[in-house]
């Protein structure tokens, strides 16, 4: 008797590491998470949302900082993000090449529309306008 070994497509380590550059790390971790959920890891999927959380905050205050700017938060996305891939999702999808892969489209889109919400209101309400002096 043949067993169906088929297994849910999960967004690759790639595409995680690219959301939590280019966008936050709390993008990578819906992403970690949808992943876990579909391959009925729940349990897990709950802790990575709060990591992703936790290190966002971290990269805004590094951003913040005297030396911050968008080259220190792109460097302090990137270990998160590497953080995320090479400790969380490498324990639970050792056998990564064995799933099919999600199009990243969709998420993209929705990553992209959220940002530029919050850019809109950013610039209506003043706080992306320098000070004037």
């Amino acid at each position: 008797m043949i067993e169906n070994t088929t297994k849910p497509p999960i967004y690759s380590k790639w595409a995680i590491l690219g959301f939590c550059m280019f966008f936050s790390p709390i993008f990578g971790g819906v992403l970690l998470r949808q992943n876990l959920v579909d391959i009925g890891k729940r349990k897990e999927a709950i802790l990575v949302l709060p990591i992703s959380v936790i290190m966002a905050i971290f990269a805004a205050i590094i951003a913040s900082m005297p030396f911050g700017g968008f080259g220190v938060t792109a460097v302090v996305n990137f270990i998160q993000g590497a953080l995320l891939v090479e400790v969380y999702f490498r324990r639970h999808f050792q056998d990564e090449e064995e799933y099919p892969k999600k199009r990243i489209a969709k998420p993209f889109a929705i990553s992209m529309l959220i940002v530029l919400v919050l850019t809109i209101l950013l610039i209506l309400t003043g706080g992306a306008l320098p000070n004037k002096v």
